[in-house]
């Protein structure tokens, strides 16, 4: 384990938990956790950029460790406006050089603009972590939100949580991905919904005309 990731990991952990930031404010989603988020998407960076020429790994883990820590019980649409103002406070306390921590506050500052995947000056910093941040929660991991949402809204039956993952995480989208290793990945969650859809749809006999009686 890096340390210094670790160190950072720390802070962030008990900066949300101080600001109430640590779990979904969304009455049906209690079991996401922003900080377990975080770790997945520091996995997720350092996964797509291995191997990969010109990337600043240190920027780009830094980031995402950091990308979300301004969430807190309430208006997260400002959420990445107040952690880039929360990194910048930790980086000044630190003596983080000051070139470096602009650079990740920049990433920060941007990572919820995904229509940047789509312009061609991106930088691949800036790539990765936007993939990487759209990666999590999906695929397995989607479904399984999915019937948790549904448990939450304690529904009557097994055909609701089916319909559900048809309108969520089987929803039809293009493949956002720049990168060769994140479009294959993204491919693969999506055949795995796919196919787990299929199988629960033959398990329910959804289209039975018995279900009509």
């Amino acid at each position: 384990m890096n340390e210094t990731y670790r160190k950072y990991l720390i802070y962030v952990k008990e900066y949300l938990t101080q600001h109430e930031g640590l779990q979904s404010p969304n009455p049906l989603h209690p079991f996401r956790s922003r900080f377990q988020h975080t770790i997945r998407v520091l996995h997720w960076c350092l996964r797509l950029s291995q191997g990969l020429k010109n990337v600043d790994c240190d920027l780009l883990c830094t980031a995402a460790i950091f990308h979300d820590i301004g969430y807190s019980s309430r208006d997260n649409e400002r959420h990445a406006v107040r952690s880039v103002q929360a990194f910048h406070a930790y980086a000044a306390a630190q003596g983080m050089e000051e070139e470096f921590a602009r650079k990740v506050e920049r990433l920060i500052a941007r990572h919820s603009d995904k229509s940047l995947l789509k312009e061609p000056d991106t930088e691949l910093e800036m790539i990765l972590l936007l993939e990487a941040d759209l990666l999590d929660e999906e695929g397995a991991m989607g479904i399984v939100w999915d019937c948790m949402t549904m448990g939450n809204l304690h529904a009557s039956s097994y055909a609701r949580a089916y319909y559900h993952i048809m309108e969520s995480s089987n929803k039809e989208e293009p493949n956002p991905m720049v990168t060769e290793r994140a479009k294959a990945i993204w491919e693969e969650k999506k055949e795995i919904v796919a196919k787990f859809v299929k199988l629960l749809e033959d398990d329910l006999m959804i289209g039975s005309e018995y279900f009509k009686i």
